[in-house]
């Protein structure tokens, strides 16, 4: 990865983290799609950014509540994984209707979920996956 591909990533990742949404790129498109092209980022038919994992924009397939702030993610794997990422100690987490909670950083719900997909096809519909 280049610098300017590190460096883009980086704002990606925080503006999701800071806003819950992707910033607007307008300088570095060819950074860009080089980041979708090593799946570090999904980008739209025009080039915006619908996630950077384990960030989505919303609605999502996932949401994470916390503190009065809501993220996104495509499902209940990447939306734990915003839990651990932002260091959430509280939080609410629900995917396909099913909501599950973290206290002290610990999930303190049981819950089972199916990943019906095999991880060697994620990328060939992401979104879906």
């Amino acid at each position: 990865m280049t610098a300017r591909e590190l460096a883009l990533r980086r704002e990606i990742l925080v503006a999701f983290a800071e806003t819950g949404a992707p910033p607007a790129v307008i300088d570095g498109r060819e950074a860009l799609r080089s980041l979708a092209d090593q799946h570090v980022v999904v980008l739209d038919d025009q080039d915006h950014v619908l996630a950077a994992h384990p960030f989505a924009t919303p609605p999502g397939g996932a949401r994470v509540a916390s503190g009065g702030r809501t993220w996104s993610g495509n499902c209940a794997w990447d939306a734990l994984g915003i839990v651990a990422a932002l260091g959430l100690h509280e939080a609410d987490v629900t995917a396909g209707g099913v909501t599950v909670r973290v206290r002290d950083g610990r999930l303190i719900d049981d819950a089972w979920f199916q990943v019906g997909v095999p991880a060697r096809h994620w990328w060939d519909d992401i979104a879906y996956t």
